[in-house]
């Protein structure tokens, strides 16, 4: 992430607000405790996250029409534009860490870190 951080300062987010819409970005409308969950961010300061990124227009949350106590997220369409306009820069830095670590290893790195989410998960 040390790298990300100033391609994310130049878009005016967080590393935090950054997973929250990648998430979104890639599994569509979800709902909040997935988000934490896939996001690596804890509940209470996912709460925080979402006040904040409603507040800038790139997320709309509401109530689950099946059951109210849960909130659905989905990234408005400022928000996809966000993370279309990321997407360049983003790519970028992939393709340089990709580049002094190999293919193989980043690809192999990626699976690790699915899987140890795999276990953290399965353990809540």
């Amino acid at each position: 992430m040390q790298q990300f951080r100033p391609h994310l300062a130049t878009l005016g987010i967080t590393e935090q607000q950054w997973r929250v819409l990648r998430v979104l970005g890639e599994d569509g409308p979800s709902e909040a405790g997935q988000v934490a969950g896939r996001s690596c961010i804890l509940p209470p300061s996912l709460s925080r996250i979402i006040k904040t990124l409603e507040l800038q227009k790139l997320l709309k949350s509401s109530a689950d029409k099946d059951d109210g106590r849960r909130t659905i997220m989905t990234l408005t369409e400022k928000g996809q534009k966000l993370l279309e306009q990321a997407a360049p820069g983003s790519n970028e830095i992939y393709h340089s860490i990709e580049k002094r670590i190999g293919k193989v290893k980043l690809e192999l790195l990626l699976d690790l870190l699915d899987e140890t989410q795999d276990l953290i998960d399965s353990k809540r």
